[in-house]
């Protein structure tokens, strides 16, 4: 490739430094002319980003260092760095308006830029060390966007969980980082993705591959490390975007970018596969007994990160990646779009009442949906047994779609809603599998290729996701009310706490991080003293 293309990849975060740099108080400008600036320099980070993707989709991956920053570009990286660059041009160019007028617009816009930034060198990074520290910056930078409002109680007691739990996943990270050094005697990506292990560091490498899967669980939010998540609240809404579409990402990211180290050590991957199963039913549970729009969605989050790396467990990491990009571009446009859900409510479609349904009805719509996920999936050539994750994921759809389908077989329903839900079904499960076969190409022999299914665990965790999200299927159809029995009342009430290990979080943080330790409100968004 040629070295251009390089200098345009490292062009999109020195854009977004600068606009930072532009935001801060030293440039004497007006607040709505540096939001400008603002915004035309995040959006000419993203058309660096896309020359850059498209040219390493033609001429192929860059590794090397360009003015002493190790790279390391291929179409993994290349589809990310476009995909942060976007969701951040958008975003700063939201905070302009939702911001306007206030005093601190300009700190906002500020560390929004150079959150941005360090994300965009993270994906990018041809050195674990390089990726290690923008993955610190990352952090430290988004700490500063959660206390943007440091007098609210809530915004101090998110951060300050946010700041330990992130410490505890650098310091994994770090720890990972010695053991590759010590087991392949470089950091450098290039060298560690085609290095063979020598017998006697089996061991050292299946250490750091359980630190990389402790780094990422702390990351991406999974259980039990996720109480922070739903309570980062009290920030601006672009904050909230930003991380739940981008930063959260992170963890997903750098299991699918040292998938070839993973690999070597198939515990590691079992146990990312049982977090991120337990996460996924979890958050989705959770999720559905919310009456805060936003805080609906932070759970949904949970599970979707769970959901992903229990992806990665299973070796689907083409799947994982196509996961990141969906829901980002979803929870981006949810979270930006979430003053206006009362309107969207009020002209969406809401399914009839369904007093006395035919169990037959739902049997009907099962098979109807199993038909299409089946078809589906073997015009594109995959197989249960040869890429388990994709076609777990295309379950899980399946069950979507049975519900959809259920709904459209009510008994006020006419052919034409039925005929119009069968082809949304049909529609979705031919887009679905054709993006899952498009990503499968697109980054083999970029990562790791799937993992078969070959070992009675793998079954038994397959058959316990399914019976999982099938039982949480039946729930949303089956769940009577609020004129439920106690037994549903009380179930309501815990799952809406999220088994109350938010609680139990705040109290061991009390504990590790007693109140005498306070935030400086002197310098809004301070450290920690």
């Amino acid at each position: 490739m040629s070295a251009w293309l390089a200098y345009t990849a490292l062009a999109a975060p020195a854009q977004l430094i600068c606009a930072g740099l532009a935001a801060t108080a030293w440039v004497l400008a007006k607040a709505r002319t540096s939001a400008a600036v603002c915004a035309a320099l995040a959006a000419a980070a993203f058309v660096s980003a896309a020359i850059c993707a498209v040219g390493i989709f033609a001429l192929g991956k860059f590794e090397g260092s360009v003015v002493g920053v190790p790279l390391y570009i291929d179409r993994l990286s290349a589809v990310m760095l476009t995909l942060v660059a976007f969701i951040g041009a958008v975003v700063i160019r939201y905070s302009g308006n939702y911001l306007d007028g206030d005093p601190d617009q300009r700190r906002f816009l500020q560390w929004l830029c150079w959150t941005v930034a360090a994300v965009s060198i993270l994906v990018i990074a041809g050195h674990f060390a390089v990726f290690v520290l923008a993955w610190i910056v990352t952090s430290l930078c988004l700490h500063r966007l959660l206390l943007f409002y440091p007098e609210r109680p809530g915004a101090r007691i998110a951060a300050r969980k946010k700041f330990l739990v992130s410490r505890l996943g650098d310091i994994a990270l770090i720890l990972a980082g010695v053991c590759l050094y010590r087991a392949f005697g470089t950091l450098e990506f290039g060298a560690l993705f085609t290095a063979e292990t020598a017998a006697e560091h089996g061991a050292t490498v299946t250490a750091a591959s359980f630190a990389l899967i402790v780094g990422a669980v702390m990351k991406s939010a999974q259980f039990p490390f996720h109480s922070w998540l739903p309570e980062v609240m009290e920030t601006p809404t672009p904050v909230s975007a930003l991380m739940h579409a981008g930063i959260i990402n992170a963890g997903g990211f750098l299991v699918i970018r040292m998938s070839h180290i993973l690999v070597q050590a198939p515990a590691a991957l079992h146990m990312l596969a049982v977090i991120g199963t337990f996460t996924a039913l979890f958050g989705s549970l959770a999720m559905l007994t919310q009456t805060s729009v936003k805080k609906s969605l932070a759970f949904s989050t949970v599970g979707q990160m769970g959901f992903m790396m229990l992806q990665c467990g299973l070796g689907a990491f083409s799947s994982a990646l196509l996961h990141i990009v969906a829901h980002a571009l979803y929870k981006a446009h949810a979270f930006l779009s979430s003053g206006s859900v009362v309107d969207i409510a009020r002209a969406a479609w809401a399914p009839p009442l369904r007093d006395n349904r035919h169990p037959g009805e739902l049997l009907l719509a099962f098979l109807a949906a199993l038909a299409l996920t089946a078809g589906a999936a073997g015009l594109f050539g995959l197989h249960p047994a040869e890429e388990p994750g994709i076609v777990l994921l295309g379950a899980i759809l399946q069950m979507a779609l049975t519900y959809l389908l259920w709904n459209a077989l009510a008994h006020h329903a006419g052919p034409g809603q039925i005929l119009r839900a069968v082809s949304i079904a049909a529609g979705t499960s031919l887009l679905y599998f054709a993006l899952q076969a498009g990503f499968l190409g697109l980054l083999r022999g970029e990562v790791a290729g799937p993992m078969p299914v070959d070992s009675l665990f793998d079954g038994l965790l397959l058959s316990v996701v399914l019976a999982g999200f099938f039982a949480i299927l039946m729930l949303q159809i089956q769940y009577p009310g609020p004129a439920a029995p106690r037994i549903w009342q009380a179930a309501y009430v815990h799952l809406y706490n999220g088994f109350y290990i938010s609680t139990i979080a705040n109290r061991v943080l009390d504990r590790c991080w007693p109140k005498s330790h306070r935030f400086d409100h002197r310098q809004p968004g301070g450290m920690p003293q």
